[in-house]
């Protein structure tokens, strides 16, 4: 039976013992001991009996339902805990790179930078004397005065 059936019998038995205990009172005040009073509070007891019954294994539902819920909500709340925990290490880990990411770039600057300051120092130093002058003397005499690499020449400025 279906859980609204159970609450309609359990009803019509609360109906029934409200209706039959005062009928069974009315008997047993103005008959006394008799089949009538007697069938009248077997008839209260049995409703009684079916509306307690009803209302217990309504109740003992209840308890299951909250039971399955509360362990719906202890995992659902297990899994929230994991998910928060996961959360925070991905953000000390974004955190960890980030601060290497940062510490590699002034590092990658730094030789960039000096890098770059050695070139120039090793440009300046050819600029005042340049090698390629001396060779480009040696192959004017050799090959009459033919020049075929003129780079020198254009660094020469």
């Amino acid at each position: 039976m279906t859980a609204d059936g159970l609450r309609r019998l359990r009803v019509f038995f609360k109906f029934g013992l409200l209706v039959s205990l005062p009928v069974a009172g009315y008997l047993w005040a103005q008959t006394g001991v008799s089949a009538a009073a007697l069938a009248m509070t077997a008839v209260c007891v049995v409703m009684a009996l079916g509306a307690e019954g009803l209302a217990s294994a309504a109740e003992s539902r209840l308890a299951r339902l909250r039971a399955i819920a509360d362990a719906g909500d202890s995992g659902f709340q297990t899994d929230i805990t994991n998910k928060d925990e996961k959360i925070r290490q991905m953000d000390r880990i974004v955190e960890t790179l980030s601060n290497q990411n940062h510490d590699l770039r002034g590092k990658l600057m730094s030789i960039h930078g000096e890098a770059h300051r050695v070139e120039s120092e090793y440009a300046e130093l050819f600029r005042e004397t340049p090698a390629s002058e001396t060779e480009a003397d040696a192959e004017a005499g050799e090959g009459g005065g033919e020049v075929t690499d003129i780079s020198s020449l254009r660094t020469q400025r």
